[in-house]
């Protein structure tokens, strides 16, 4: 077997169909099997008569023997040179396949008469040799037109014995026909009561049936006005369902960089505020040694607790927006939750219209940003720091 030879299906004409080989040796076999085949054309006499019609197949056998060999040995890829060459001895020049129908009826006609046969593919290949007033010829040339017109030696005592067959059939009906006609007539009125009693019950259950496809479908509006009515709802609470999922992401976004503003503010104003007290005592310190009046101590006082409220209400600031930001969070998360789960109790049926009216107040009740009104700048004058500490 060849390796490396593609699958090949070749179109030989009508009358011999296609052929598939799958390996290089199996074209060469079949190559021989047909040279083979036909080699009776040139045995004595048949040759004697028709030298020009075997010279003729012989001659595309052996170029297309040769071609063949050519395109193994060169190891050529044009398959379709191959290709060409069979389809053109057996499709182009009508050679028929031994295993063809033609071909079996040339080699069974062949066995009684091979001037027949062989004057019957000459007629078939449409070559010259072909005698006419010679019987064998003439035979062979008739048979085969019968044969091409599926009449073969059988076909006349077949349609006689057929034409004997229907003029006793044709008795036999004949003579039965007025028994079947009153067999006929009593089951005519057999099935026309009893097809009647089919309608009375056929309309009966079309009755039944009637109504319950008219409940199914007053079933199936209700479904779809639920549907609508769960669409509707559900496109009400989308909106703000989004609208407070994406406010809960910014609040915690807000939140975090409130936060981490506040940490970095406390490190730095605490450290800030430390050296900045330490070095106002120190100072006091210095004006201690040197005797100087009280009110100088007293103003180093007021400046420490001015630069430490200031810092002081900054964080307070800072505190107050990142717990404000946290609790909006919250809040907005609780409302899309609430808002979800009440789209889940709607698509179940279980959510009521009072639970409805709860969800939408709780939904856009007015949100409280979690800054008291006390957060404004602290009061610095003295008469206020004094007020403060008497007050205390």
């Amino acid at each position: 077997m060849t390796t490396g030879f593609p699958m090949l299906e070749i179109d030989l004409g009508p009358y011999n169909g296609s052929r598939r080989f799958n390996t290089s040796d199996e074209i060469a076999s079949f190559i021989e099997n047909e040279i083979e085949a036909w080699g009776w054309l040139n045995e004595h006499p048949t040759n004697a008569s028709f030298s020009g019609l075997s010279n003729s197949i012989f001659t595309q056998f052996n170029n297309l023997r040769n071609a063949f060999h050519s395109f193994t040995n060169e190891g050529s890829n044009n398959i379709e040179f191959i290709t060409g060459y069979i389809s053109s001895v057996f499709d182009a020049q009508r050679i028929p396949l031994s295993t063809s129908r033609l071909g079996a009826f040339i080699h069974n006609l062949k066995a009684d008469a091979p001037g027949s046969a062989a004057a019957a593919l000459a007629v078939w290949l449409q070559m010259d040799g072909v005698n006419l007033r010679n019987f064998e010829h003439l035979k062979g040339a008739v048979l085969l037109v019968a044969f091409d017109e599926n009449i073969t030696s059988r076909t006349p005592p077949a349609v006689k014995k057929s034409l004997v067959d229907l003029s006793k059939r044709f008795d036999t009906v004949g003579s039965q026909s007025e028994a079947d006609r009153l067999s006929r007539k009593a089951e005519f009125h057999a099935e026309r009561s009893h097809r009647r009693k089919l309608i009375g019950r056929y309309a009966r259950r079309m009755s039944r049936v009637a109504a319950s496809r008219e409940k199914e479908a007053n079933a199936a509006i209700a479904s779809l006005v639920g549907t609508e009515q769960l669409f509707k709802e559900h496109m009400r609470l989308k909106g703000p369902v989004e609208y407070w999922t994406k406010k809960a992401a910014a609040h915690r976004t807000d939140a975090k960089t409130y936060r981490g503003l506040l940490l970095k503010f406390s490190i730095c104003a605490g450290i800030a505020l430390m050296l900045a007290l330490t070095g106002l005592a120190a100072y006091a310190i210095h004006s201690a040694e040197l005797a100087r009046h009280p009110t100088a101590y007293l103003s180093l006082v007021t400046l420490g607790v001015v630069l430490s409220t200031m810092v002081f209400w900054a964080a307070r600031i800072l505190t107050r927006l990142f717990l404000s930001e946290h609790h909006l969070g919250i809040d907005a998360e609780e409302r899309a939750v609430m808002a979800q789960t009440y789209l889940a109790l709607t698509a179940e049926g279980r959510a009521t219209e009072d639970e409805r009216r709860i969800v939408l107040g709780s939904l856009f009740r007015p949100t409280a940003d979690g800054i008291v009104k006390d957060d404004a700048a602290p009061d610095l004058s003295p008469a206020a720091l004094f007020s403060k500490i008497a007050s205390k």
